[in-house]
């Protein structure tokens, strides 16, 4: 770590020894209400006490979510797990760069290594692919954030899980109309509707975001509208109906040299004018969750859903540089809950079967300064399947001990076809894997416990990472052949962690882990915007993670996420340059794309009428690597970002207005890299100190 890295890390940690050391004074009851009893449902698939799981699981709430913070992006709101990097390319053409525990870092193309759920159905693909853009976070009641061992329980692809859950409509009928506007061109607005009237309860969002973009060539739209409608058909049937749609137009300014982002941060990369790089996104999806429960200890959840996407993709190159996918997906989840006593202790049991399918159909053309020109010059049948069950039990056979155990059996097909030249078509191939957990979790106290977790894990390669063969990325290509013999990831991981609630008002988590991957999935070489993938022998990923907040004295909260990460190669291997030749990624190189530490602080002041508070944020990360080699780096960065929210009631109408300004020492520092670029236009720079205001109007009827 050199000087200037480890003195704006220092800054940061600054901000989490203030909080931590504020943890030790007692607060008078009277003076600041308790935490939260924060609860969730990712880890047992039932709802439980985030205390009471041997997961690292944190709970991002609707407050956290929506007061005084943009709603733009999940990296937001991500900021507050520990163990999880979101980070934000300034460039809505390109899915956030986003790893858990170091899972998932080396994805060129949408989020791959975590499984990600909105309202039930999964927005990760029967293949491992995870897209992200439908979220709607102005809708959103809570978000969810499991890493570790439980995690194998979500299947392939599985080192961390975000469940996203929207918000349930408020009583009466409500209107909520919003906007904001701030730098670089930015504005936000719609309007929600919610409310419950007797057996019916729903939520109605609608929204417009526009930006001119930080960088030269980054302007964007997208409108994001979500629904979701509750019915109590009986008094143990509920039935719930869910629906979102995505319309996205992107510019893509892609990534800058060192020279470039030393000459100037906010311009864009090399030939994405020429090419007038972009992409537009358009998604609809729906779901219905019926919910039944059979008697007093039992429940069944059927989950059907079905969504279609297409996505135009206009890359910085000519030949195959005009990608159009058209892709179909559906699945089926249920599972089935029983609760009831084994041995005359508590016992839990869910079992469930998934099943999920993508169908696609891709087509490429020649870009020609920036137009699509001629005929298909690729043309392919595509298709992902995956069959799963799984059982999970937890059984507490005494008053401080907590067991729990899983498994899951997983079938994952992936087919590949060219329509235009079938000699040369990838193929089919299948993967199976049996994953499965195991967690003993102890009370020392009754609010404190610990606990020892162990899981297996496996992730096959996507689609998109099956498509290229190595031979075809070369100076002088090869023919397409396709990659379909890639082998699954395998990983064996254990944890070790400590939760404890210090007193009423303040809670702590700490979390040891270490995973060990086998045949991981890296990349073998990167040309023109395309990639080929290798398995790498052996990978190792360790690390600490801490996340506490309490209530102080003077109206105070205050609020810490830190995470030191040790993602490395164990065994060497080689990858391919574009002349053909091979280059040693040798023992030790860190992966690419994870930073080795990262924190998110905040101080709050809240009045005791809510009706104003003011926030300081403090945001620090440490270096990345750029490529798999090793031979650069982004360095490592502190900022602070505050905000402003104020309150008020007037005629029937709730109001509340923001301002925050991010970066507020006007820092310059790279936000995020593209990994392994071929052109080493890796850097993602983020913008200087910038501003945001805004209004939300609640009426209720």
């Amino acid at each position: 770590m050199n000087t200037s890295e480890h003195r704006l890390l220092c800054r940061g940690l600054i901000l989490l020894l203030c909080a931590a050391g504020a943890l030790a004074p007692p607060v008078a009851a009277a003076e600041t209400p308790a935490l939260l009893d924060e609860v969730v449902t990712s880890a047992s698939r039932s709802e439980q006490r985030v205390m009471d799981t041997a997961a690292s699981i944190n709970v991002v709430n609707g407050s956290q979510i929506h007061d005084g913070q943009p709603e733009q992006n999940l990296s937001e709101p991500l900021a507050r797990a520990p163990g999880i990097f979101a980070l934000n390319r300034q460039n809505y053409a390109q899915d956030l760069l986003i790893s858990s525990r170091g899972f998932g870092a080396n994805s060129t193309f949408g989020a791959r290594g975590i499984r990600i759920y909105v309202d039930g159905i999964p927005g990760t693909m029967a293949d491992g692919q995870g897209q992200i853009s439908h979220i709607d976070l102005a809708s959103a009641d809570r978000i969810e954030v499991m890493r570790g061992p439980f995690s194998a329980l979500y299947g392939n692809s599985a080192g961390g899980v975000i469940n996203v859950f929207t918000e349930n409509g408020g009583p009466g009928a409500n209107a909520t109309p919003y906007f904001s506007a701030g730098s670089f061109g930015q504005r936000k607005y719609g309007v929600k509707f919610d409310g419950e009237q007797g057996n019916m309860n729903y939520v109605l969002d609608a929204g417009t975001l526009h930006t001119s973009g930080y960088r030269d060539h980054s302007n964007a739209d997208r409108q994001n509208d979500n629904v979701k409608l509750g019915l109590k058909l009986g008094a143990d049937t509920t039935l719930t109906v869910v629906a979102n749609d995505v319309s996205l137009r992107a510019l893509d300014p892609l990534g800058l040299t060192a020279a470039q982002l030393q000459t100037y941060a906010a311009g864009a990369g090399t030939n994405s004018i020429a090419f007038n790089a972009r992409k537009s996104v358009d998604q609809s999806q729906g779901a219905l969750i019926l919910t039944q429960r059979l008697g007093g200890n039992d429940t069944l959840t059927l989950t059907p859903y079905y969504g279609d996407r297409h996505t135009l993709q206009y890359l910085a190159t000519g030949a195959n540089g005009v990608i159009d996918l058209k892709r179909d997906y559906f699945g089926l989840n249920g599972n089935w809950l029983h609760t009831g006593t084994l041995a005359g202790m508590p016992f839990k049991v869910v079992t469930g079967i998934e099943g999920n399918e993508n169908d696609d159909h891709r087509l490429a053309f020649l870009n020609t300064g920036g137009n699509l020109t001629g005929a298909a010059t690729q043309n392919y049948s595509m298709l992902a399947r995956s069959r799963d069950g799984f059982v999970q039990a937890e059984w507490l056979p005494a008053e401080r001990l907590a067991l729990n155990a899983g498994l899951r059996q997983s079938q994952t097909l992936l087919s590949s076809f060219s329509n235009l030249t079938p000699s040369q078509s990838p193929g089919t191939h299948s993967y199976s894997a049996t994953t499965g957990m195991a967690s003993l979790q102890y009370y020392l106290q009754d609010k404190t416990n610990v606990y020892l977790s162990l899981g297996t894990g496996f992730d096959t390669p996507t689609l998109n990472q099956v498509f290229y063969s190595p031979s075809s990325l070369l100076t002088v290509p090869g023919p397409n052949t396709g990659n379909i013999g890639l082998q699954a990831a395998r990983t064996r991981q254990v944890e070790v962690g400590l939760k404890s609630e210090l007193s009423a008002t303040t809670q702590a988590n700490i979390a040891l882990f270490d995973a060990v991957t086998t045949n991981d999935i890296v990349v073998a070489i990167s040309n023109g915007g395309r990639t080929a993938y290798t398995n790498a022998p052996k990978t190792e990923r360790q690390g600490l993670e801490l996340s506490a907040q309490t209530q102080l004295p003077w109206q105070l909260q205050a609020s810490v996420a830190y995470t030191w990460l040790s993602a490395k190669v164990v065994e060497t291997y080689s990858l391919l340059n574009v002349n053909g030749t091979a280059t040693a990624v040798v023992s030790g190189n860190r992966i690419p794309g994870v930073p080795d530490q990262g924190l998110f602080a905040e101080i709050m002041w809240r009045k005791s009428d809510k009706s104003l508070e003011f926030a300081l944020e403090g945001r620090a990360a440490g270096s990345i690597a750029a490529n798999d080699v090793n031979a650069a780096y982004a360095g490592g960065y502190g900022i602070m970002n505050l905000r402003a929210v104020a309150r008020q009631s007037i005629s029937g109408w709730s109001l509340t207005e923001f301002a925050r300004i991010d970066n507020l020492l006007d820092r310059a520092y790279v936000g995020s890299l593209i990994v392994n670029q071929s052109a080493s236009q890796f850097y993602e720079s983020a913008p200087g100190r910038n501003w945001l205001a805004g209004v939300r109007a609640a009426y209720r009827f």
